[in-house]
């Protein structure tokens, strides 16, 4: 070996980029000390010659690699269909810890060797990828309360919806407001306010241990308890848990009024086979339309129990009928 060749390997193998020479049937034919040093974290012994390797093979040999867009992306490279491929993918090590890489590949200048070769690398962007979910979270996050923002709420109605019209299952929405907040504000200042909407943040997420649970901040003072697979009266049940739940928080204001809470629930019940298919273009019809079917109905059943004097539970429609009718 050269200066030349020991000044080139001696860079590759000082980058923290993994660094692979492939030839076009995927055959390894060059690996740097980041490539090893990953390997050897696997459990490899850091002497494995990886020389003759096929890199499809050990793809499809790992759970993390055995993609098809990967397999394709890569395939496509080597076969001279494409310039160049990458991907993000998750890899599993050994410590459990979540490691994202992106993988790239594309051809190389070669004047060594008559066959075409490719330069494979992987890079680590596991922090950019939890960079970016936090970026994400926080999109969807009401930074008051740490609950699900008014866009988050949007997006789960829509998916817990169309998941109730398929498996013919109850789905429960609550409406719930503090009642005479503005009162509680001026009385105890803007700072015990919010502190106060926390308290009640936190009430509301003891509800939320399913997947098909969600609660959001909707706006000011008001909330929201999406409850899957939950019937009216599961969900009535659980309003007047929180409702007494909240009075039990003993914070009064205006000398003399305790904080309290007036509910709306609005449901969609369970339903036979024989309607499942009516059901499914009728409901999935109104919620395209409206979009906010559950939402609407909850927040009417709230106005009626606010003016029928509040710290109360109202039901929109005691009988289970959604405002257009299902079957027709």
């Amino acid at each position: 070996m050269d200066v030349a060749e020991q000044l080139l390997s001696g860079i590759l193998d000082s980058l923290s980029l993994q660094v692979a020479v492939i030839d076009e049937r995927s055959e390894i034919l060059y690996v740097n000390q980041a490539w090893r040093s990953f390997g050897l974290f696997y459990g490899l012994p850091f002497e494995t010659d990886w020389f003759g390797i096929a890199y499809l093979d050990l793809c499809r040999a790992n759970e993390d690699t055995h993609q098809p867009a990967l397999l394709q992306g890569v395939s496509d490279v080597l076969a001279g269909k494409s310039e160049q491929f990458s991907i993000d993918y998750l890899c599993h090590t050994p410590t459990q810890q979540p490691t994202w890489l992106t993988l790239h590949i594309r051809p190389m200048q070669n004047s060594v060797t008559e066959r075409p070769l490719f330069l494979l690398t992987l890079t680590n962007i596991t922090h950019h990828k939890q960079v970016e979910d936090r970026i994400s979270a926080l999109s969807l996050t009401d930074p008051l309360t740490g609950l699900a923002n008014r866009r988050r709420l949007e997006q789960f109605m829509h998916d817990e919806w169309s998941r109730a019209i398929r498996h013919q299952s109850g789905l429960s929405v609550m409406m719930i407001d503090a009642d005479h907040f503005k009162q509680l504000n001026d009385s105890m200042g803007h700072s015990a306010g919010d502190q106060c909407l926390r308290q009640l943040a936190n009430i509301l997420m003891q509800y939320t241990n399913r997947p098909g649970d969600l609660a959001a901040r909707y706006g000011g003072e008001e909330f929201v308890l999406v409850l899957g697979q939950t019937t009216q009266q599961e969900a009535i049940k659980i309003a007047e848990r929180i409702r007494q739940k909240v009075m039990a928080l003993e914070i009064r204001f205006a000398e003399h009024r305790l904080m309290t809470v007036s509910i709306g629930i609005a449901s969609l019940a369970p339903v036979s086979s024989a309607q499942k298919e009516q059901l499914a273009r009728n409901q999935w019809l109104n919620f395209s339309e409206d979009g906010h079917l559950l939402l609407d109905q909850a927040d009417k059943a709230l106005y009626v129990a606010k003016k029928q004097g509040r710290n109360r539970i109202e039901v929109y429609d005691k009988h289970h009928r959604l405002t257009a009718p299902l079957i027709v």
